[in-house]
């Protein structure tokens, strides 16, 4: 009996010690609240992409843990959520997925030396920057600017109202801004409206001003809860006026929420939800299994940010750190098209135009 049990003891310290540390990977995006349907859809694409791998056998045989934590779109909540991934020994972090929240944590990703590869991070001020900050996304001047041109040239709009959300100023002053940049160049009018979303936001007051200002279209720079609300508030009033929004409203939430006042409404984005791509058409079916619904572009973005990472652990030499494998060894496979990064860890991606059509988003360009 003596010799069994220093058998078996024997082997389960051989076995113990044959066991590698999971390799750890951070998320960090905003879990609750009104932008929470950003958070969660890319919390759900990174997680689809870590059972992807683990399955495929992880990265250089190390599985592959995923560490979720909200920043509650907090300040104080962001940077004590980043400080807990740090602590549980991450190798890089997928997110913030807003830009407000990667002004608050990009010093810590910098003095930490921990890389930030955002899914959805589009705020210019982010872009041509030697930092830690890896962006999946092209800059607000792509899509506002595409946004100008499509609703001046083929709209016929010249008199625009922008409602915009100052609880994420970075990504909507950045928006708003070369939106009007554009569209003035045109001969088009901005009208800027201005508002901190949250549940005592008055909307109908907010549109009254609005259409009193006589507008062709109003511009929604909001999450999907706040186009999809006020939405709702312009159609009650007037059913004609043209309404069209940033990426940041294009989630599932818009017309879970917004029902039959977005239909219509036009969107502006990075991500082609009719591309046939082999890797998107994978993703969309695993995420139908799993969630139940289909993956948005926050989702998209965050499967491929996530495999962006663990290809380029897989890929960096021996001394190499991950930062500088996501510079020299691209470009990484995406689920619509390769990603590869410049200098200053920007990417490049195409913007597409799409519209709510019978409860449904349908490209248009």
């Amino acid at each position: 009996m003596l010799r069994l049990a220093a058998s078996l003891l024997l082997v389960a310290i051989l076995s113990a010690c044959g066991q590698r540390e999971p390799l750890r990977i951070g998320f960090l995006g905003g879990l609750s609240g009104r932008v929470a349907d950003l958070g969660e859809a890319g919390r759900n694409g990174a997680q689809i992409a870590i059972e992807e791998v683990n399955r495929a056998g992880g990265v250089n045989g190390r599985q592959v843990e995923l560490i979720v934590r909200d920043d509650g779109q907090s300040t104080e909540k962001a940077v004590a959520a980043f400080n807990e991934l740090i602590a549980a020994g991450v190798e890089a972090v997928i997110g913030p997925m807003t830009s407000a929240m990667a002004e608050v944590v990009l010093p810590a990703a910098q003095s930490s030396g921990i890389v930030l590869v955002s899914p959805t991070v589009t705020a210019g001020s982010f872009f041509g920057r030697d930092d830690n900050l890896f962006l999946i996304m092209s800059s607000t001047r792509e899509e506002a600017s595409l946004s100008a041109e499509y609703h001046y040239t083929q709209s016929g709009v010249r008199r625009v109202v922008a409602i915009h959300d100052l609880q994420n100023r970075a990504y909507t002053e950045s928006w708003l801004r070369d939106f009007t940049v554009a569209f003035q160049e045109k001969g088009g009018e901005v009208l800027p409206i201005g508002f901190a979303s949250g549940p005592d936001v008055d909307s109908g007051a907010m549109v009254r001003a609005a259409l009193g200002k006589k507008p062709d279209a109003i511009l929604l720079v909001t999450s999907a809860l706040d186009a999809a609300r006020l939405a709702q508030k312009v159609r009650e009033s007037n059913a004609g006026v043209l309404l069209f929004a940033s990426q940041w409203a294009t989630t599932e939430r818009l017309i879970e929420l917004g029902g039959r006042a977005v239909d219509g409404m036009v969107l502006h984005n990075y991500f082609d939800r009719d591309n046939k791509a082999e890797g998107l058409l994978r993703l969309r079916q695993a995420y139908r299994k799993r969630f139940q619904r289909e993956p948005d572009f926050a989702a998209v973005a965050a499967h491929d940010a996530t495999h962006v990472v663990l290809e380029a652990l897989a890929r960096r030499g021996s001394g190499q750190s991950l930062r500088d494998a996501l510079l020299t060894r691209g470009p990484f496979a995406g689920s619509e098209e390769a990603i590869s990064f410049n200098r200053n860890g920007d990417s490049q991606r195409v913007p597409h135009i799409l519209v709510v059509r019978d409860g449904q988003f349908v490209t248009l360009r």
